[in-house]
């Protein structure tokens, strides 16, 4: 095969004849997808002195005409494999040596200084009559003889090819062991001659190799489906500490973590509130003060000037209550105010949640421009969306990621939710059950699960088309199915931390009416001055009375005296007690004054205060108006998210099983291909064994790092600050707003954006199966389907591969292609073994060559044209044979005593 690092090129020469049925097979086998690409020359085609070499290139089973010197000019290589089929028997046609050469030296000074391996394989079976115009061996080049024999493995028996020049039958046993001698085999690193020197002289070897290919793409696709397509519940991650279980109290596990969070960042969306200061405890007053106090009064009221008084006294008090503000909100704002409290419009018309923001900034606006009040700026709540994900990956892996957000314990143990939807509802938990007339009335095509103010303005909207006379009924329908949906949804950590700001914003909304009601209803307060000028009035009108009827009294009483009615003595007590009671009524009338504009000036204390008290929880209850609506867009955006990738945390799992051509007859024993068909049982067990080991706990950190660290590479060049600095993600603007965040999450939420730990994930899994889980893979290798001439046969894996790829224990080739003399000296004897077992998946492709060593062509069995076997021939002298070198000798009381005597073994003409 092509090397995976080395750039190889294969060319075979070859003659017609059995050669053909060779390429024949070869090209059967490339259709398979079992060999590599390589190059076929045509002897005929072969001329000497360099002109262009016509070759058909084979790959994937299709055949291409090129020319030799374009493949070489046109591409980098840096190993050359010349493979020279030739067939021994006579009758067939020959190679010409010369064409071989001169390939040889074509592809040696054409290719770029790459090495050139020279390979020749004969072809020849017991009782050939060998060809007098073929070189069996040629000095420079790996001679090699493909054994006639054929058999399942190293080491067993073995059946003897007979004589035949068909080239259907001469392909069929050798193509397979010249695709293992020359490196064809596809998945499989074994070129055994590659790094071989070449014998010496015209010496060859013969050669035989064995071929297994285990198949497990189909069980690797059903492995593949059940290890990562989770089916909508969480796998259970591995401590090492202790065990982790599932939360059966979905309800409690994610109100808890909701709770936690919402406390940890509360103080980013609520502001403080006031209250107005109670009324002023009654003053404890001496009496030298009161009198004081009293006099310096009645001193004013004789001079015609309390209201001076009652200035002087108001410092306590504010002049400007909230006139000036009510002007400014309820005059130009009256319509915002009306949405605010209402939500309804002034033509009727059901306003969303949406609009309460924009309510709520011209009314903030209109406050602090009343006031003076610089406006704060929107706080960031980056940190809460961070730690919004975290909890969300906490409950499906059991990691603590922050500070605050525990996971989940059951006793010991800590605990994940089962299904994603119990965290983050995703995509295919929208309810889209909403017949096509409702849809098209309301424009509501699906309602999402977290969604919760959409939702309730869906349900009001639908309780108001019910009276419909038409369309009623399915409006009822639709109410119905979408109630029983909510209460499947909402145990959800998105339901319920959403609950909690949408509860947040309901609650701002009607304090913000509440505060905007009371300032609406209070009063205009009077000008201080023209109070106490009407109190002035009363009081002198009262004061004129009582000096008037005091003194009509009196003088009655002195008329009286002095017309002697009544002495002196009665008159002029009389007198004086009207002078004294007129003094009382005047001092009680002005005391009376004076509390009227004491109270006055508390009340107007208390007013100001309530309406500071007002405006100040109004622009914060505004605040949380704009930042609750901020908030909740942000919090759709992170949950379509956050939803699409719970549903699939790796990704697109379907994996298509493409089914290759496989080969059902024709293959020879000592190759085959095998297909891994375990029990859907045993594919279900090695899944949840592996996903033990490897969905450990906090398994979905590096995953979602990856998601959200591609999100500005995903949006082009709106997404370049988000590329440098993923943080910058989470402070974007929400649903709706057209930032980076919320185009990022709808493409995600509408399957545009995926993750990709999938294909991370399974080639961990892979690297399981081949390295400490290789029990596991056993067990998917457990049943073994093996198509021979056309008939299904199953073997365990050991039966299959029977010691192909492994070492294997020294064996003997077929004695009949050597000489009595050869057999005699041990030349069948295997030399060397070349193995390699090289995993492809789950399954494997397994090559052992075995050659003997280096033998003369002399050392082959021949024919005589008459077909029967030659004479033994006396052989005075063998030059190619090992002499046993010499003993060393000893003293003779060195030597060593005789050993007992064995047997001899023959080897050559040496004992």
């Amino acid at each position: 095969m092509a090397d995976s690092v080395k750039s190889v090129l294969t060319v075979f020469l070859a003659s017609t004849g059995p050669a053909l049925g060779v390429r024949d097979v070869l090209r059967d086998l490339s259709t398979a997808g079992l060999v590599a690409p390589f190059v076929w020359v045509d002897d005929a085609g072969v001329t000497p002195g360099g002109a262009r070499i016509p070759a058909v290139e084979t790959a994937c089973g299709a055949d291409t005409t090129v020319v030799l010197q374009d493949v070489l000019a046109s591409r980098r290589v840096d190993v050359v494999r010349l493979c020279v089929i030739v067939p021994g028997a006579r009758g067939t046609d020959p190679v010409r040596v010369e064409s071989e050469r001169a390939l040889a030296d074509l592809l040696s000074s054409n290719s770029g200084g790459a090495r050139l391996v020279r390979l020749r394989t004969v072809l020849r079976r017991p009782g050939d009559t060998p060809s007098d115009s073929v070189a069996v061996a040629l000095a420079g080049w790996h001679n090699l003889l493909v054994a006639p024999e054929d058999s399942r493995g190293p080491g067993m028996g073995h059946e003897s090819l007979t004589e035949t020049t068909d080239p259907v039958d001469v392909g069929r046993h050798a193509a397979p062991v010249i695709a293992g001698i020359v490196g064809l085999w596809t998945d499989a690193e074994h070129a055994p001659f590659d790094e071989q020197p070449v014998l010496p002289g015209s010496t060859l070897r013969v050669v035989r190799s064995f071929y297994r290919r285990l198949d497990t793409s189909r069980a690797e696709h059903e492995l593949r489906t059940h290890l990562l397509d989770f089916g909508g519940q969480l796998p259970l991650p591995r401590d090492a500490g202790t065990a982790v279980v599932y939360a059966d109290d979905v309800p409690a596990a994610t109100r808890t973590m909701a709770q936690a969070l919402w406390v940890k960042h509360r103080h980013l969306l609520q502001g403080e509130r006031v209250s107005a200061p109670p009324a002023d405890a009654p003053r404890l007053v001496k009496f030298t003060d009161a009198l004081t106090m009293f006099f310096s009064f009645l001193v004013a009221v004789l001079r015609n000037a309390p209201a001076q008084w009652a200035a002087r006294v108001g410092h306590r008090a504010s002049a400007a209550v909230a006139s000036a503000a009510q002007s400014t909100l309820f005059g130009s704002a009256q319509g915002a105010r009306r949405v605010v409290v209402r939500g309804v419009d002034a033509d009727g018309r059901r306003v969303g949640w949406s609009e309460y923001e924009a309510a709520s900034r011209q009314i903030g606006a209109a406050l602090d421009g009343a006031t003076n009040t610089p406006q704060s700026a929107a706080p960031d709540l980056s940190s809460l969306w961070r730690d919004y994900a975290r909890a969300a990956l906490t409950l499906a892996d059991a990691a603590e990621r922050s500070p605050g957000l525990p996971t989940i314990q059951v006793g010991a143990h800590r605990a994940v939710l089962r299904s994603a939807s119990d965290i983050v509802p995703g995509p295919d938990d929208e309810f889209t059950d909403i017949p096509g007339v409702v849809s098209a009335t309301l424009n509501v095509h699906a309602a999402e699960a977290p969604d919760l103010l959409g939702i309730r303005d869906f349900q009001a909207r639908l309780r108001e088309l019910e009276q419909d006379p038409t369309i009623g009924l399915d409006a009822r329908r639709t109410s119905a199915a979408l109630a029983g949906w909510v209460g499947r949804i909402r145990r959800s950590f998105a339901v319920t931390f959403g609950s909690i700001l949408a509860d947040g914003l309901s609650a701002g909304i009607t304090e913000a009416g509440m505060s905007l009601e009371r300032l609406n209803a209070a009063e205009a307060p009077r000008d201080l001055a023209e109070a106490s000028a009407d109190q002035q009035a009363r009081m002198f009108r009262q004061v004129r009375i009582a000096t008037l009827g005091f003194l009509a009294a009196a003088i009655v009483a002195g008329v009286l005296a002095w017309q002697e009615l009544i002495s002196w003595w009665t008159g002029g007590p009389v007198i004086a007690v009207c002078v004294l009671v007129w003094a009382g009524v005047v001092a009680w009338i002005c005391q009376r004054t004076q509390q009227y504009l004491e109270q006055l000036l508390v009340e107007r204390e208390a007013a100001s205060a309530a309406a500071a008290a007002d405006r100040r929880n109004l622009r914060s209850a505004l605040r949380e108006i704009e930042n609750l609506t901020a908030a909740y867009r942000q919090f759709l955006s992170w949950n379509r998210a956050l939803g699409a990738f719970l549903a699939k945390p790796l990704g697109v799992t379907d994996h298509t099983h493409a089914v290759g051509r496989s080969i059902e007859w024709g293959m020879p024993r000592h190759s085959a291909v095998g297909i891994g068909s375990p029990e859907p049982a045993q594919v279900e067990r090695v899944a949840d064994a592996l996903r033990q080991d490897m969905f450990g706990v906090g398994w979905l950190t590096e995953a979602w790092d990856a998601v959200v660290g591609s999100a500005g590479s995903s949006l082009g060049a709106a997404g370049l600050d988000i590329d440098r600095d993923p943080t910058l993600l989470a402070a974007k603007a929400g649903a709706g707003s057209g930032s980076p965040l919320d185009e990022w999450s709808l493409r995600f939420h509408r399957g545009e954006r995926q993750a990709s730990g999938a294909a991370l994930m399974w080639e961990r899994a892979l690297g399981e199966l081949s390295g400490p889980r290789g029990d596991l893979a056993r067990e998917l290798l457990a049943t073994i389907e093996h198509r021979a001439d056309g008939a299904v046969r199953r073997y365990g894996i050991d039966e299959f591969l029977a010691g192909v790829g492994q070492p294997a224990a020294e064996g003997f080739f077929d004695p009949a292609v050597f000489t009595d003399t050869a057999a005699m000296r041990g030349l069948t004897t295997v030399a060397e073994t070349a193995s390699t077992r090289t995993p492809a998946g789950c399954g494997l492709v397994a090559v052992t060559t075995q050659y003997t060593e280096g033998i003369a062509a002399e050392d082959l069995r021949t024919m005589p044209s008459d077909g029967h076997p030659a004479a033994p021939v006396d052989i005075p002298q063998v030059p190619d044979l090992e002499l046993r070198p010499a003993e060393p000798t000893h003293d003779r009381a060195d030597r060593p005593a005789p050993a007992p005597f064995v047997a001899p073994v023959a080897d050559g003409i040496n004992f």
